[in-house]
């Protein structure tokens, strides 16, 4: 009978996966609460705004839109605007003081049907967003 050895996994190696998972995380999206929403004349354009933080001297954003999404049934639609920090520290342990939140941005959806009194809700709060 023939015995394999094997060895251990370093102690370092394991520190460096850990890392790169924690630094794997920082930077996902997640869904930005909805301020306000305005319906176009047809009703089924819908201008929706959201907060952010202001753009840097250079015109780019902390703050990017990675998606949108609706959804409409007979009763309500649901709107969603998901935004990643593309400026936030890949490591856990630094941090970013963010003190500018607050830019007004806006974001167009399109209904399938005009929104005929159905309330609009908020995908990060399940809250009703306040019509303008």
């Amino acid at each position: 009978m023939m015995t394999r050895r094997t060895k251990a996994t370093p102690t370092w190696a394991l520190a460096a996966i850990g890392v790169l998972l924690a630094a794997g995380c920082a930077r996902q999206a997640d869904w930005y609460p909805i301020e306000s929403a305005e319906a176009g004349p047809d009703g089924r354009t819908i201008t929706a705004t959201i907060l952010t933080g202001k753009p840097g001297s250079d015109g780019k954003f902390c703050d990017e839109v990675t998606g949108t999404m609706v959804s409409e049934t007979g009763d309500r639609v649901v709107l969603g605007v998901e935004v990643r920090d593309v400026c936030e520290p890949l490591l856990p342990w630094e941090k970013r003081i963010s003190s500018n939140m607050g830019y007004a941005r806006e974001y167009q959806f399109h209904l399938d049907s005009p929104l005929a009194g159905r309330p609009l809700m908020d995908r990060a709060t399940d809250q009703r967003i306040p019509m303008l």
